[in-house]
């Protein structure tokens, strides 16, 4: 990736370099890996790097006409290819007259302060003099920097910031390697930016070697796995655990000569910090599985926390962090910092947008005074989706310029606590700001205050582009028509929440007070009355349709006013698929056409006859009330991200902490669903099997109908929603049957008593009955018991017809079990499987299950136990060996992923899995399992477990909620005296399976 970074930084544009997110792009990587790789190799960011080329530039101009204006030497430079601005120009035609080439980058979320002055500022430089700097360089400086610098962007470092930014200079320069230092602050304050400002000042300031390394590391991102994250850290030789197939160098060493910054060191595990602070104490470690001389480096430690450190870090570990730096968030920041901010964040949109911005008064004394929990990185992200809106606007309106109006930022709630009730200072500020890229500065009552610079970015599509891109997909799409109106709706609905969507802690803002501002008045009326008109025939529209048939018909009307109207033909059947959808759409467009005095164009029917479809529900009554329970705060973002992305409020999110116990959750949720059920029941999506057996036991205690599905992801919450919410018609007990199936790719086994008939198995292709025959050889080879156990019938699709009258006849004598195929003919009533998903090993488990139940065919713990994971007399001589060899197993053969292991010795600490026959049954969380299986290791010495149990054997398993048969086998056979005497006394893996049959 390293070299890939160079031979991309070798061969871009110079004169329009590459910013951190095109790298980000072109890598597929995230924007703060590529400035960690950046930072590391000491190349300089785009601004830097294009600086570089602007100064060899502008010398040979300047020495022509050392007097020629800022606006002139600009308009030289972007004749000759560059995209630049006159501030940027006019800062490096400044250092060059002033004898100051300071190539310290300009970098994001930051304001250049006020002018370095040089050590030879007021002498009169000679141009030839001038050392030019090189495209991609270490970050240095051409000529001593003074000691302010590295931190002279900062906001706040002679104000809110004067302390800390004192302090960080301190800790850098004490001798005589610095002090290791701990920055404390709420998420959103600059943590990271005042850890990659220390790196500069040490660099700048010759405390650091010019190539000193900046290594960053997010300790959450491995803390559910910490002998992954130890290893990140400090590297581990081969066969240090299970996976270790080489020697790794961990980021420890790589830092080495420069600075390591661990942020939410809060979840580094305590042996982290153990190792840590022996590092900090004798600049010594050893990588994980090295019994060897220890390794020393020269690094330097910085962390960063949002908790208390006295309740999330050790006290040997705190003191060894003499220098602690505390980030006030911004509601305590100074007025005019939050001012300063503001006009930085529309700055940088402005330069994206490359349009004039106007923030109007009310908007700029509302972002002043609202509460921003997320602190700096909210109010960014806020003044983004403000000027994402604005610039919608100014797109339908076709206006020269985005305006930002206290509509836009509705949602924002202001509290004049967060400027502590500085009214005077606020009136001060509150002023009409207006960002123009023509003159490359912002301006405020008639000053000007000086931008920055940087590379345009593409404009995003119209909602109208969206709308009309979806209707195409839909048209194209090969599903029924019921799937492409969901598919419509979809896209389109995820476009609207996009463009009125902000942070999660925050209420929805009002729609209507949104698209009122974007849509002509007379249109939305116009839409009003047809929707009224047509309200009896469909009672329950989704109130989107107004927003989504406003804004699709301002653009009818504006394309067919500029003779732009494109007609699409391919909408025809439109009308027999949808007939009462159509019909009152023909109506509607008749109504309009007759208020807005225009022809509107009657294959317009057709698509809003498409929208209503998409857009409305027959459902009735209460809804199926949707809970989330997980451990840790997964399940309510889960809940929250479902809702939004859906536009409703039906999902209920509960954390469960790691060490509540199972009764304290139960009788919480007892609680949530007495208060949130509407009659309907409630679905209850768990993120472990464990937790399964709450849904029967809260139906017990609430009288309340609740179903519980385990491993629950986005995807099924997502789905659950979908179908409680959008008008499809189920039970509780079908809706979950419903996930159960989905998260088994589709397939729905029906309910209800058998018919009685005899079985019959379909292998059904689209091409003819001799591919369907092939896959019957399939099944046959895969399953050893079908043969013979169920008729299997082979049948084509080619010509739907009669392959529906073959059905109906089958129907009539035997039990269609289920088809298997390359193609679902969607037949109600009748479970479909992919030959794809059969082939997995949660597919093979299905099918078997659904036989089993349907035929005298007979689960074998041979389905499970297979040779690749079957072990006769390892060389282990301890339990963590003989499980990290399983796993290892398990891992090698896809059947678990690498946090299988972990959750296994969770599961160990909890209790005994040794059982008093000699077997021992270890297992792991169900989450991390990718296809069923159960590993087995037949010991060749019994082996200690614990509170003196000894296994003879092994079974690890690695299985989920559709083998509960497999786990009655099993349970039978361990009753077996005889068949453990056999299992103890075999003496090769082919043994050990013949047992399993």
């Amino acid at each position: 990736m390293v070299e890939q970074l160079k031979r991309i930084l070798a061969e871009e544009n110079p004169k329009q370099p590459y910013t951190d997110e095109n790298l980000a792009q072109l890598l597929a990587l995230r924007r703060e890996r590529v400035i960690e790789l950046r930072m590391s190799l000491g190349i300089p960011d785009s601004r830097e790097r294009l600086k570089a080329q602007l100064i060899a530039a502008c010398i040979p101009l300047l020495k022509e006409d050392p007097d020629q204006s800022v606006r002139h030497l600009t308009t030289v430079l972007q004749q000759e290819g560059y995209s630049i601005s006159r501030y940027l120009v006019k800062i490096v035609r400044d250092e060059i007259i002033d004898g100051n080439l300071s190539t310290c980058a300009e970098r994001e979320k930051l304001i250049v302060g006020k002018a370095i002055v040089s050590p030879s500022a007021g002498k009169a430089p000679s141009i030839d003099n001038h050392q030019i700097p090189s495209p991609i360089q270490p970050m240095q400086t051409l000529t001593k920097a003074p000691f302010d610098e590295g931190f002279d962007s900062i906001i706040g470092r002679e104000g809110g910031l004067l302390t800390q930014v004192n302090q960080a200079k301190a800790a850098m320069a004490y001798p005589p390697k610095g002090l290791s230092t701990l920055i404390i602050g709420p998420s959103g304050t600059g943590k990271t930016y005042l850890a990659e400002a220390m790196y500069r000042f040490g660099v700048q300031n010759s405390i650091l070697k010019q190539e000193a390394p900046f290594i960053a590391f997010n300790c959450a991102d491995y803390a559910d796995n910490p002998q992954l994250l130890m290893s990140q850290l400090f590297g581990h030789v081969k066969g240090a655990f299970s996976g270790a197939a080489e020697d790794k160098k961990g980021l420890v060493e790589t830092a080495d000569g420069g600075i390591l910054f661990l942020d939410e060191v809060h979840r580094l595990p305590s042996e982290g910090q153990e190792l840590l602070f022996y590092l900090l104490d004798k600049g010594e470690f050893r990588r994980l599985g090295d019994s060897g001389s220890v390794r020393r480096v020269d690094v330097r430690v910085i962390a960063a926390t949002t908790k208390p450190p006295e309740s999330s870090l050790l006290l040997t570990f705190r003191r060894r962090m003499p220098m602690v730096i505390t980030i006030p968030p911004l509601s305590e920041r100074p007025l005019k910092e939050r001012y300063t901010f503001l006009r930085h964040f529309f700055y940088e949109e402005m330069r994206k947008l490359n349009q004039k911005i106007v923030v109007k008064a009310e908007a700029v004394r509302i972002l002043l005074t609202y509460q921003c929990p997320g602190n700096v990185g909210q109010m960014k992200g806020d003044i983004q989706v403000a000027c994402a809106e604005g610039f919608l606007a100014r797109m339908v309106q076709q206006s020269d310029e985005v305006n930002i109006t206290p509509a836009l930022l509705e949602k924002m709630k202001p509290d004049m606590n967060q400027i502590g009730g500085d009214v005077g200072k606020l009136n001060h500020y509150t002023r009409e700001i207006i960002f123009d890229p023509e003159s490359a500065h912002d301006v405020m009552n008639g000053s000007v205050h000086d931008g920055a610079d940087t590379l345009m970015t593409e404009e995003p599509p119209t909602i109208y582009e969206v709308i009309q891109t979806a209707l195409n997909e839909a048209v194209h799409l090969s599903a029924d028509d019921e799937t492409r109106m969901d598919a419509v709706k979809v896209q389109i609905d995820a476009h609207l929440r996009a463009l009125q969507s902000r942070y999660v802690d925050v209420p929805n803002p009002s729609k209507e007070n949104v698209w009122d501002s974007i849509v002509d008045a007379q249109t939305i009326t116009t839409v009003d009355h047809a929707l009224t008109f047509i309200k009896p025939q469909f009672p329950r529209l989704d109130a989107n349709i107004r927003s989504i048939l406003a804004v699709h018909l301002d653009a009818v009307v504006k394309s067919l006013a500029m003779g732009s109207y494109l007609r699409n033909t391919e909408l025809a059947q439109t009308a027999k698929n949808f007939p009462s959808e159509y019909a009152a759409a023909v109506l509607m467009i008749k109504q309009i056409s007759n208020e807005l005095n225009l022809t509107i164009p009657g294959e317009e029917a057709a698509i809003v006859a498409m929208y209503l479809k998409a857009y409305s529900s027959g459902k009735t009554g209460g809804r199926i009330r949707v809970i989330v329970l997980t451990h840790g705060q997964v399940g309510k973002a889960m809940a929250d991200v479902a809702n939004r992305m859906l536009d409703v409020n039906n999902a209920v999110g509960i954390s469960m902490e790691l060490d509540e116990s199972v009764d304290s959750a139960f009788e919480r949720v007892c609680n949530v669903v007495v208060s949130i059920d509407e009659g309907q029941g409630c679905i209850l999506l768990v993120d472990m099997g464990s937790l399964v057996s709450f849904g029967q036991k809260i139906t017990e205690r609430t009288g309340i109908k609740v179903r519980c599905v385990a491993r629950a992801d986005t995807l099924m919450v997502l789905d659950a929603l979908r179908r409680a919410n959008l008008g499809e018609d189920y039970s509780v007990d079908a809706l979950a049957q419903a996930l159960e199936a989905g998260r088994s790719y589709g397939i729905h086994v029906p309910e209800g008593d058998f018919t009685g008939k005899p079985p019959v198995l379909i292998t059904l292709c689209i091409t003819g009955e001799g591919n369907a025959r092939n896959i019957r050889n399939v099944l046959e080879t895969s399953f050893p018991g079908i043969k013979g156990n169920i008729e299997m019938i082979e049948l084509g699709l080619f010509d739907r017809n009669q392959f529906l009258e073959r059905i109906n006849t089958l129907q009539k004598t035997r039990d269609i079990t289920a088809i298997v195929g390359t193609i679902n003919p969607d037949l109600p009533g009748i479970p479909f499987f992919s030959l794809d998903y059969v082939m997995t090993g949660h597919g093979t488990l299905a099918l078997s299950n659904l036989l089993s139940q349907r035929t005298q065919l007979k689960v074998r713990l041979s389905d499970l136990v297979r040779p690749d994971i079957t072990l006769c007399n390892p060389q282990a001589t301890s339990k963590n060996e003989v499980i990290d060899l399983l796993t290892g197993k398990l891992v090698e053969a896809g059947y678990v992923s690498e946090g299988f292991l972990l959750s296994v010795y969770k599961r160990e600490n909890l209790g005994d899995t040794c059982l008093d026959v000699g077997i021992a049954i270890p297992h792991g969380d169900n989450a991390e399992v990718i296809k069923p299986g159960i590993a087995v290791a037949k010991l060749e010495h019994p082996l200690y477990w614990s509170a003196g149990l000894v296994a003879d054997c092994v079974f690890l398993f690695a299985i989920d909620e559709q083998c509960g048969d497999y786990i009655e086998i099993f349970y039978q056979k361990i009753r077996d005296e005889k068949w453990i005497e056999s299992l103890k006394k075999a003496s090769s893996e082919v043994e050990v399976l013949r047992l399993m049959q």
